[in-house]
């Protein structure tokens, strides 16, 4: 049976709640994290929580009444594979700028310092293969921009990214000529991600099943360890539900929520940092001193 954890949910972080964290982070065996949209966004990459911000960086999608569900759509790349391009290519450019901001390299030291840990992630931005994390532990739940897949598709590959150069007419947000193709069937590509729409027959999953083992494995491995789950920047429901599933996998763990939006709808954590990620990671290595 599971030991009752006592709850520190108070938004308010004083020395005390921080040597707490400290403290569970110091006897941890194995770290598991799963990292949301908010993971990213010290990095300056949108999290796109609501539509408003959505248009506030895209105002003419709001003209011509498209949202962020719809640019991320299966039927849009047939419906009008130019103007998806034109989405693809902008996210793309943005990605591949994007800097690992300070608290990834906090978080890839803090795991470092572990027997183990893994890395679940419904972000596509490739962030934590940049700074520094191993592509065996990690698991890109939605796959990556950084790959592209047939839109048909023709064959059950990915090939990467890297080299594409789409210009966009920012005027109408479509892409202008040589969209990227397919290299086998010369059909229009897209980026190997689950978009909204997609089916086990439209999107390669092959790939992020691969990483899906590796984690399989790893909860194997470590369920009778000293875990502690860290779950950060995490808005969308869907990956809180499978961190609550995979919690009670493990015999000994503890969750310590980080997120600048405070959320009391599940009673199993143990801590909550109602802060970014650069913060919280800061304000953990400021307790030592």
């Amino acid at each position: 049976m599971k030991k009752k954890r006592q709850q520190y949910k108070g938004a308010i972080l004083k020395d005390e709640y921080i040597s707490k964290i400290k403290g569970v982070l110091q006897d941890a065996e194995a770290i598991l994290v799963f990292a949301g949209a908010g993971m990213s966004a010290d990095s300056n990459l949108t999290t796109y929580r609501d539509k408003e911000g959505f248009f506030n960086d895209y105002p003419l999608y709001r003209e011509l009444k498209k949202s962020y569900v719809s640019m991320m759509s299966y039927q849009g790349v047939f419906d009008d594979p130019h103007f998806s391009w034109g989405y693809f290519s902008h996210q793309y450019g943005l990605y591949k700028n994007a800097i690992p901001h300070e608290g990834y390299m906090g978080l890839l030291k803090l795991c470092q310092s572990k027997e183990d840990y893994f890395v679940v992630t419904t972000n596509v931005d490739g962030l934590f293969l940049k700074a520094g994390f191993p592509t065996d532990k990690i698991h890109e739940v939605h796959g990556s921009i950084h790959k592209l897949q047939c839109s048909i598709p023709c064959e059950r590959s990915v090939w990467d990214t890297e080299g594409i150069n789409v210009k966009i007419d920012y005027s109408s947000m479509k892409a202008l000529d040589n969209l990227p193709c397919c290299p086998v069937c010369g059909f229009v590509s897209r980026p190997n991600i689950c978009m909204y729409g997609d089916t086990d027959e439209s999107y390669i999953w092959e790939e992020a099943q691969e990483s899906a083992k590796k984690f399989r494995e790893w909860r194997a491995d470590n369920k009778l360890k000293k875990v502690v789950i860290l779950e950060i920047g995490v808005g969308a429901e869907g990956l809180k539900r499978h961190r609550k599933q995979y919690h009670k996998e493990f015999s000994d763990v503890i969750l310590v929520r980080i997120n600048p939006e405070f959320d009391g709808s599940y009673d199993d954590v143990a801590f909550q940092m109602s802060l970014g990620v650069k913060d919280a990671f800061l304000a953990l290595n400021k307790s030592s001193h």
